[in-house]
C-alpha cells in the first residue's frame, strides 16, 4: 500500500508553484502610502510595524537608515523592509526627519511638506498587509532589508511601478482598486526576483531552491488532503527519515509533520474566512479525518473554535 502511493506520487509531473500557494494563502494586500516629489532637505522616521515597505526612488538618489546601518538609494532602487522595522528615509544622513504618518497627512490635505526650492526628489512608499493570526517561515526567511539596484527601464518590475505612478497621477489619488492590486503584483515580482537574483538564500527560499526539499513542499502544498506520514514523504523524495527530518528542519526551522500541521491551519482559517464551505467540507479539503476532529484542532491553534471564528467575523462587517 506504502509503495503504490509512494509510487503514484512519483510519476506524477507537476508544475504546481509553492511559493504562489503561500502567497495565495496569506493574501498579501498592497497599498500605497506615499507618492510625492520632494525638496532638499527632506526627511521621515517610520515607526516599527509587522508588515514588509518599500521604497522606490522615481527621481533622484536618497538614503535609508536602520539601526546603525545605512545604504544609498540610486534613481530605479527599490528598497524593501521586509519585518517592517524601524527606519528613516531622507536626502542626506543628517538631514531632520518628521514623522511619515505626518507627511502623508499633508499630502492628503493638499499641503505636502518639503515642497520648498527645486524639486531633488521622487518617490513612492509602499506596505503590505497580511492575516498576521497565520504563521508561516517565508515571512522570517527574508533579510531585513532588501535592495534591487540597476532596474532596467523595460523590466517588468519598472513597468509595474510606472503603471502604478502614472494611476497615482490620473486620478490624483493614491488609494484605488487598480493601485492595491498592481502594488501587490509588485510586491510578488520583488519576492521573485528576490529569490531569481540571490545565490546565498535562506529558511523557506533555501528549501524552494533544493530539488528535493522542493519536492517535499510541492507535494504538501499540492496535495494537503493526504494522510502524510514520514515513511511517504521519504520514499517519494528518496530521502531516509532521518535525512529528510534534518535537512527540512535545518532549511525551514520546523520538521515536516509540524510544518504540515501549520499548513493545514493556515488554510483552514482562510478557508474560514473567505469561503461558505461547511466545517466538515474543509475538513475533507485539508486532511483532517472529520469537522470534529479540525474544531480542535483549529482552537488548540488559534484559541477560538471555527464556529467562534465565524460568529466575531460576522460582527465585524
Amino acid at each position: 500500500m506504502l509503495k503504490n502511493v509512494a509510487h503514484q506520487l512519483k510519476c506524477t509531473t507537476s508544475e504546481f508553484n509553492v511559493l504562489d500557494d503561500v502567497i495565495n494563502t496569506l493574501r498579501f494586500r498592497g497599498s500605497i502610502f506615499f507618492h510625492s516629489n520632494l525638496a532638499a532637505p527632506w526627511g521621515m522616521s517610520l515607526s516599527s510595524i509587522v508588515m514588509p515597505r518599500f521604497h522606490i526612488a522615481l527621481q533622484g538618489h536618497f538614503y535609508v537608515g536602520a539601526g546603525t546601518s545605512n545604504i544609498t538609494v540610486e534613481p530605479m532602487d527599490i528598497v524593501m523592509i521586509p519585518g517592517g522595522d524601524m527606519h528613516w528615509i531622507a536626502d542626506e544622513i543628517e538631514s531632520e526627519l518628521v514623522p511619515s504618518e505626518q507627511a502623508g497627512d499633508a499630502c492628503s490635505l493638499g499641503m505636502p511638506l518639503f515642497q520648498q526650492g527645486k524639486i531633488t526628489n521622487k518617490i513612492m512608499c509602499g506596505i503590505v498587509e497580511y492575516d498576521e493570526a497565520i504563521e508561516h517561515p517565508i515571512l522570517s526567511a527574508l533579510p531585513s532589508i532588501i535592495q534591487l539596484s540597476n532596474i532596467q527601464s523595460n523590466d517588468n518590475i519598472w513597468m509595474t511601478v510606472k503603471l502604478i505612478d502614472a494611476e497615482i497621477i490620473r486620478t490624483n489619488n493614491k488609494k484605488n482598486s487598480i493601485i492595491d492590486r498592481l502594488t501587490e503584483v509588485l510586491f510578488i515580482q520583488l519576492l521573485n526576483s528576490f529569490m531569481e537574483k540571490n545565490e546565498h538564500l535562506s529558511g523557506f527560499f533555501s528549501a524552494l531552491k533544493e530539488p528535493r526539499l522542493n519536492k517535499i513542499l510541492q507535494l504538501i502544498h499540492q496535495h494537503p488532503q493526504r494522510q502524510w506520514t514520514l515513511d511517504i514523504i521519504s520514499d517519494v523524495v528518496g530521502m531516509s527519515r532521518a535525512t529528510l527530518q534534518r535537512k527540512f528542519k535545518a532549511a525551514i526551522g520546523l520538521s515536516p509533520m509540524v510544518y504540515i500541521s501549520r499548513w493545514r491551519m493556515a488554510k483552514a482559517y482562510q478557508l474560514l474566512k473567505h469561503s461558505n464551505l461547511s466545517l466538515e467540507g474543509i475538513a475533507d479539503v485539508i486532511g483532517f479525518s472529520d469537522a470534529r476532529t479540525l474544531s480542535h484542532a483549529f482552537k488548540d491553534h488559534y484559541g477560538d473554535t471555527p464556529s467562534q471564528f465565524r460568529k466575531k467575523l460576522e460582527r465585524l462587517l
